[in-house]
């Protein structure tokens, strides 16, 4: 054999073992997300979810053009991937397989995903509900009617659409972790419990166990359990101070939880009779407000400006959080009366009947 096809063999050779170490790195049960993406080296990469309470994250940087994570996903999770480069990310569900991202920095939310398998049936399903709603408004405006306007035939012709194509799909993908997404994306408002109620029964036992599942469930109860005589769920946030307060920390007293933001209109209207009611009635229950602001400058200086001097707490996941989840807050305003033993008096008592209410409890 000459020199020329032994070198040739080589070669060859040592491309199959190169080919080989890249298969066999990647290892079933795990994730592996490889980016071929146009970018400076050094670009940060991050990629992070909430799991069962708890915030995780991993991260790499950009090298030649190229970016891998690796590790265990506890199940399929809706994952966020940002950058250090600039403010855009990309929001897709990922799973314990290899997955493909393509494209460049400056389009960072638009890059390219291969092997998803599940993204790509979600996105499917979102794409519909996005067709429904172009639908409506197309409708709506063509009668001359206002988004704002919550009892007009278009509103409840296309609310009966979506759930027909959420059942639809809930049906046909029973057993896979995007069903109870749907569910969540079509449902998990004020007027969905009902609906998410008929509609949960369809999943596999197995997928009632999954995270998304647990939650779509846990919104389907929260009006059981937040029946006066129930606890009232516990919960753990910060304060304007950074300090970590507890609903237990209140036992013994009673409370008025009262949900708000600063992007709010009707909650920040409430805000000067809370300030009656909370120099009324000082001695008698203590108030605690929960910002829903994602955006930590926000919440403090609207605390600053409506000039609130009782317990200020913050939840940065807003109503997407376990706390929103917990007391069933999907929209705002809202509150929710607790007695000395943590028990639930009421909720959604406000304005003129929340003056009522106190007086009658404290007999003023």
């Amino acid at each position: 054999m000459n020199l020329k096809h032994q070198v040739t063999r080589i070669i060859i050779l040592l491309s199959f073992i190169l080919v080989s170490a890249s298969a066999f790195s990647f290892k079933a049960g795990q994730y592996q997300i490889k980016g071929a993406i146009l970018s400076a080296n050094g670009t940060l990469i991050r990629l992070s979810y909430s799991y069962d309470g708890k915030d995780i994250s991993d991260s790499t940087r950009v090298n030649n053009g190229e970016f891998l994570l690796q590790g265990t996903f506890p199940e399929s999770l809706v994952c966020t991937l940002s950058n250090s480069s600039n403010q855009q990310i990309k929001i897709f569900l990922a799973q314990n397989t290899a997955i493909k991202l393509t494209g460049r920095i400056d389009k960072f939310y638009d890059l390219k995903i291969e092997g998803a398998t599940e993204n790509s049936l979600y996105q499917s399903f979102k794409n519909k509900t996005l067709e429904l709603s172009g639908d409506y408004r197309k409708a709506l405006a063509k009668a001359g009617g206002d988004l704002h306007q919550k009892e007009n035939p278009y509103l409840l012709s296309y609310l009966k659409r979506v759930d027909s194509l959420t059942k639809n799909f809930v049906e046909t993908n029973r057993s896979s972790v995007v069903a109870p997404l749907a569910m969540i994306d079509s449902y998990m408002n004020d007027n969905g419990r009902r609906l998410a109620a008929h509609a949960y029964p369809l999943l596999t036992e197995e997928n009632k166990k999954s995270y998304y599942a647990k939650r779509i469930k846990r919104f389907i109860d929260t009006e059981i359990n937040l029946k006066p005589g129930n606890l009232a769920p516990e919960f753990a946030l910060n304060s304007l101070q950074g300090k970590t307060v507890n609903l237990s920390d209140y036992k013994g007293q009673y409370v008025l939880l009262d949900f708000w933001a600063s992007w709010c209109p009707p909650c920040r209207a409430e805000h000067p009779l809370l300030r009656k009611l909370q120099q009324k009635y000082q001695k008698d229950i203590e108030v605690v407000s929960i910002s829903m602001d994602a955006v930590s400058a926000s919440w403090k200086q609207a605390v600053q400006v409506d000039q609130l001097s009782w317990m200020q707490l913050n939840d940065p996941k807003a109503t997407n959080g376990e706390v929103a989840d917990n007391y069933g807050v999907k929209s705002l305003p809202f509150n929710c009366i607790i007695d000395r033993s943590g028990k639930i008096l009421a909720t959604k008592v406000r304005g003129e009947k929340l003056e009522h209410f106190l007086a009658d409890l404290f007999n003023k």
